[in-house]
Formats: structure tokens, sequence, C-alpha cells
């Protein structure tokens, strides 16, 4: 804020007159110090009105045109001489050096003391602030307005047009810029933004150059919102237009973190709904609406249940991918095991690949199901998940390639088999230990190959004549008919469940 000298004359209150010849280009007053120091440069730092009496001074003519480059020297703008203290009139060595110079000196009657004229310049400083801030307060409103019907670009536009800078944003996969001609500008903010980023600097980055200014400011509280909005103008950058920047900036952080917090709050809502499918108390109900988006095109889901040793973040990891994908999370958490929708024609392959490098992350994926049958697509992924394995290419099991090895690692169903293998496979172990023969192979291949004599003979390399002896031995041993497919499915299965004993 600043005080023109023709001002300051024009307030007939204070009785001031110019001395000697009025300069071409008068520097504007920023500030009024009194001071009878003979010099006061150490503590200016240009733009002040200095009003003295002189006490200091003699009418030694060097000394006063020394005194006037003195002041000339640290910028002041305007000085005041008060007359009728220690000089009658303002000396002309003084006023000839100051014309010499170009500093405008006033002559201060007796009467008027300094304090009035303090007083005088100061209110009117403060009363050009507060219209500024009156002014802000509006621009803020239009930055607002405009924020409300057009987003970062309409930001963007507003607080360039009523500061009278420029103005960019530079997100991660969008920019605005306006004047839309100074794209020089734009490519200025994104070299600022990726030297900041290099060496770690703080998030503010300004810079000052003869008749230039430029300040960034960031934007966005997460990492798929930041950005940076950036200013430059002429000259020093005002603290009314930092003040509007940095309501732009907050503005923009609203308008880019919004989509983020409706995505939270609409993936809190689809839990909700997820977990209610899962509670038996509500067998009865529909499928609530906001799960429909889960399915595919084909109107089916697929059940991915995971376990690990930071299952929260895993969830995490999928909610960010799926948010790039343009897709919501729906995702039911329970201690360490998470249940997540994903469309029926989402391959396995694809799944395998969004899951996190993690060693401790075990993953079952079922068949695609209907929405109404969630809670049976999360079962088969509960049943795929339990034979997950510590490998990367076993972590994600999906059951519709598992599903013998998901039966037979049911506790119950291996109990069953363990126990038949008492009176089967446990008869034919003794028996070959006992007399030196290979019934239990036998059998075993037998199984195998479907009951086709000549591949099983030729797996154990034996003709199918013995083949078939040992095979009659069997049903002797065992009073069994393997003419009987579910005969020979029990065995087969028993078999596979003894192995893994």
């Amino acid at each position: 804020m600043t005080v023109q000298i023709s001002w300051l004359l024009s307030q007939k209150q204070l009785s001031l007159s110019r001395r000697g010849a009025r300069t071409a280009h008068p520097a504007p007053v920023t500030f009024v110090h009194a001071t009878e120091l003979t010099d006061p440069s150490p503590w200016l730092s240009g733009g002040e009105l200095i009003l003295t009496t002189g006490l200091g001074l003699s009418d030694d003519a060097d000394e006063l045109r020394s005194y006037i480059d003195r002041l000339h020297g640290v910028g002041v703008s305007c000085l005041g001489f008060g007359i009728g203290l220690s000089h009658s009139i303002v000396p002309d060595a003084l006023v000839e050096r100051a014309d010499e110079v170009g500093l405008e000196v006033l002559e201060v009657p007796f009467e008027i003391p300094f304090a009035a004229i303090v007083r005088t310049v100061m209110n009117k400083i403060a009363e050009q602030e507060y219209e500024e801030v009156l002014q802000a307060a509006k621009v803020q409103n239009r930055i607002t307005r405009a924020a409300l019907h057009g987003g970062v670009d309409a930001i963007v536009k507003e607080l360039a047009t009523s500061t009278a800078t420029t103005i960019a944003y530079v997100g991660r996969r969008t920019s605005a810029l306006y004047p839309r001609s100074e794209q020089a500008f734009l490519d200025e903010v994104r070299q600022l933004v990726a030297a900041r980023g290099r060496s770690g600097t703080a998030a503010s980055i300004s810079v000052s150059e003869p008749g230039r200014s430029v300040t960034v400011q960031s934007v966005g509280l997460s990492p798929a919102s930041s950005g940076h909005v950036a200013m430059t103008s002429t000259g020093p950058i005002s603290s009314v237009n930092r003040i509007l920047l940095g309501h732009a900036v907050s503005l923009v952080t609203l308008e880019l973190e919004q989509p983020a917090r409706s995505r939270v709050e609409r993936s809190t809502l689809h839990a909700l709904a997820l977990a209610s499918m899962f509670d038996t108390r509500f067998d009865q109900q529909p499928v609530p609406t906001v799960l429909n988006d889960a399915a595919g095109v084909d109107g089916l889901v697929r059940a991915l249940v995971l376990r690990s040793a930071t299952t929260q973040d895993t969830i995490r990891h999928l909610d960010g991918l799926l948010f790039r994908a343009g897709r919501g999370l729906y995702a039911h958490v329970d201690g360490d095991v998470a249940t997540v929708l994903l469309r029926g024609d989402d391959a396995s392959s694809w799944v395998d690949a969004q899951l996190p490098d993690d060693p401790t992350l075990r993953a079952g994926l079922s068949m695609a199901h209907s929405l109404p049958d969630i809670r049976k697509a999360a079962t088969q992924a509960r049943m795929a998940l339990g034979i997950a394995g510590s490998k990367r290419s076993e972590r994600l099991v999906e059951f519709g390639n598992a599903r013998a090895s998901v039966v037979l690692r049911s506790a119950p169903t291996r109990e069953a088999f363990l126990t038949l293998a008492t009176s089967t496979v446990d008869v034919l172990a003794a028996h070959d230990r006992e007399n030196g023969v290979e019934l239990l192979d036998s059998l075993r291949c037998y199984l195998a190959a479907h009951g086709h004599w000549e591949g099983a003979a030729a797996h154990l390399g034996v003709h199918r004549h013995t083949l078939r002896g040992r095979i009659a031995r069997v049903q002797e041993l065992l009073d069994v008919d393997l003419t009987d497919a579910r005969v020979r499915a029990e065995l087969l299965l028993t078999i596979l469940v003894s192995d893994g004993r």
C-alpha cells in the first residue's frame, strides 16, 4: 500500500508545501519515519517519508548535500523538513541537491506536529488495505462460484482475471492455464515441480527475478489428486494476491479430493451391503441394488477371498488399482480375511496380476455366479483359499481348477476317507510288505487309467495279463467289485488322501 505525494499535498489540514522542483516520477510513500539522525540510512529500506527538523544538521552546504545523498541512496521517497525550530526555512543547499537527485522535499509548518502527518499517511494506507481486503473477499466469492460451476479450469481463469496475473495448474494427468497463450509458463511450472521432486525441497516454490515473480503451491491430500497451482506476475506478488492464491489452492484441493471422498463413502456402503449378504439373519432379503455394478456385463460375479499379514493394506492396494480402472471396490473384511467381489469375466490371471507382491498373501477365487449366489461364491473361494500355497505360483487358487483338491482338503472328507483306508489301502500295503508284491501300486495305476488295462500295464512295465491277475487278487482281498464305477471312485480318492498322510 502506498500514498502519492500529490495526495499528501492535497490534505489542507497539514498545510504542506513543496520546496524545489517537482520530480517527473515521484516515488510513492510506503511508510513515515520521524528521525533527527544525520545518517538514518542503516535503518531504512526505501519508500519512506522522512520527517526531520534538522536538529543535527548545520547550514554547511556539503553536510546538507551529503545528507540528501544518503537518503536518496537507500531509496527514500520524500523528505519532510519541519521549519521553525532549528531552521527558519528549508536550507537552499538541501533543496538544490534534492532537485539534482530527484528527491521530493516538503516543508512542514512549525504548528503541524509530525504525528499528524504520520497518522494521515498510515490511515490512508490502512484504508487502502481495508479496500483491498473487501475486494479480495469479492474475488474469493467469484472464485468460489467459478469452482461450483466450472471446476479447476474455471478457478484458474477467474483467479488469473481477478489478479491480472498468469495462473497454471499442473496435475498428474491434467493441466489448466490462463491466459492460454502462456504455454511457456505451463512448461516452466512442470520443470520447477520436477526439479523440486528430485531435490526433495518444500512443497512451496518461489522464484524472483528482475521484473518478474513466480510462486508455486502444492494441492491435493492424496497421491491420486496431487498437483500444483502457480502464479506469475510482473514485480513482487502482493500479499492480497497470495491470499487469493491460497484460496484457489484450497478450492482446487476440494475439487480434486471430491471423487476420493465419494469413493470412500461408496466403498463403505458396498461393504455394509456385502456383509448383509453373508448374514444368515437376512436369508430372504433381495440383493441390495448398490451391489449391481459389481457384476460384469453378463450379470455374474466372482468372489475373491484373501488372507495376509497386512490384509487392510492389500485391500487399499486393490482399491487403488480398481479406482484407476474406473471400477468400484466391493470388499468385506473380517479380521485378517477379506472377501472381494469381482466381475464374472475377470480372468484368474488378471486377478493374480492385481495382487501385491506379499509373501504372506494367500487367495482363493470362486467360479462365476449370479448376484443372489454371492454366499455360494464366497464359500467356493474360501475352500480354494484353504489349498493356496506359499510359492508365488500357488498363492492364488481358482476353485474351478482345483475342485477335487478342495474336496479332499476338507477335514470331514479326509476323516471319512482315512477311515475307509484302514480296510482297503492299509490291507493292501500290509499284503505287499509280507509277500513282496505290488498290489497297491497296481490298483493305483489301474484306477488312474480309468480301468484301461493296456495303459496301466504299460505304466507298470508288466503284461496286461499280469495286471489282470493282480487286480483280481485285490478284489478278493478287499471283497469289492471293481466293475462298479462308484467303487473305483471311492478307492481312488481313498488312495489320494492316504498318500497325503
